[in-house]
């Protein structure tokens, strides 16, 4: 492909080498797929102990196993479609449409169906394929085998990576289940848009703590009991940005500690420089019960966020925090659904405005401004 100098080439020229080198790139993947198909014939990849030719290509060719695995798979379609490899191969259609309609074809469509489909985006063509792919009985099994969700936490588990896949249906159920949790929750104090992932990220959570937390004890949602192991010295020399565990889990920071502190089951052991404990806390909800139940009938069962009339997971919460010199008196305590409490405070750093009205608090921004 030709060089340019960008700031003098005119927008035309501009699209029509972009086109060109989008022909280039349909040559060049019409010769892998013959050199893929050579050589799957001449068996080369069982050759060199790989199980199928797309892990072979993903290997050797370093691709990712989704492009390896479409790239062979085309090849496979394009042995008895030599037309369209031919198109392929002069650059008049692009790899990716040869891919969607290569799998049309296979999938038994009209041959007029086909030829329309030129008219078509991507995305469009990818849609009426899927109506005309046949999905038997063994594909569906086959769908549901290879079902699976997968956590990884990082070596010092302050995140998890979390992915995997569902069946069809299953996969909406589960689609639906974040969106209409995800739209229970209002928006950011400062009206910023929360990114759809996020907002699925939270709805996931919130249906695990329901989950764990769905047993009423006494009135009170069950909460399982946190032990926190804080090393004094460091804790305390950094502000509690250091030196503080959860037992047998992750590290956790101060906007996590000040959330189990506000409305956990918590005991805290304090070690020494050494790891020798120094003292262990007795085993206590923060907010005793009697007093929960009192703050919860005192705010009228609901969010005291101005504007929220959520009624989901209500939680007492400090206004002044537990380990900035809070205390458990009832003027220092408001009453939050699960979103303002955990994502909007503990999660996003947002503080309570003192002097909003007690049946409309409203929120200052982590940097203490007031919102605009």
């Amino acid at each position: 492909m030709e060089t340019m100098d960008l700031t003098t080439v005119t927008s035309d020229r501009l699209e029509q080498v972009l086109l060109e080198g989008e022909a280039t790139v349909a040559r060049i993947r019409a010769t892998q797929i013959r050199m893929i198909t050579d050589l799957d014939r001449r068996q080369v990849p069982l050759g060199d102990g790989s199980r199928t030719v797309s892990e072979w290509a993903t290997g050797r060719m370093d691709l990712a196993p989704e492009t390896a695995q479409r790239l062979v798979q085309t090849a496979h379609r394009l042995a008895d479609q030599p037309d369209l490899a031919q198109e392929l191969e002069h650059g008049v259609v692009s790899f990716d449409r040869v891919a969607e309609e290569s799998r049309l074809v296979t999938s038994g469509a009209d041959p007029e169906l086909v030829a329309r489909s030129r008219g078509w985006d991507i995305a469009g063509l990818r849609r009426m394929t899927t109506r005309h792919q046949r999905l038997t009985r063994r594909d569906e099994n086959g769908i549901f085998q290879n079902r699976e969700i997968k956590l990884q936490p990082t070596l010092n588990q302050t995140y998890y990576q979390v992915w995997g896949g569902l069946p069809g249906f299953e996969g909406r159920l589960l689609e639906q289940a974040l969106t209409e949790r995800a739209d229970q929750f209002l928006p950011m104090p400062d009206r910023k848009p929360i990114p759809r992932s996020q907002r699925f990220a939270d709805a996931l959570v919130s249906i695990a703590q329901d989950s764990l937390d769905g047993t009423p004890t006494a009135g009170v949602p069950a909460a399982p009991l946190v032990s926190i192991f804080v090393d004094a010295e460091l804790a305390t020399r950094t502000n509690g940005e250091a030196g503080v565990n959860i037992d047998s889990g992750p590290r956790i920071g101060p906007l996590t500690l000040e959330q189990i502190l506000c409305d956990g089951h918590v005991e805290i052991l304090t070690t020494g420089p050494d790891g020798t404990p120094m003292t262990v806390g007795p085993r206590s909800r923060t907010i005793p019960s009697k007093l929960r139940r009192f703050i919860l009938h005192r705010d009228g069962g609901a969010c005291t966020a101005d504007g929220c009339q959520s009624r989901y997971r209500l939680q007492p919460h400090h206004i002044q925090p537990i380990s900035k010199g809070g205390t458990h008196d009832p003027q220092n305590l408001t009453t939050l659904c699960w979103f303002h409490h955990h994502v909007v405070i503990h999660r996003n750093g947002y503080q309570i405005n003192p002097n909003s009205p007690a049946q409309r608090r409203r929120f200052l921004p982590p940097d203490g401004r007031d919102p605009p």
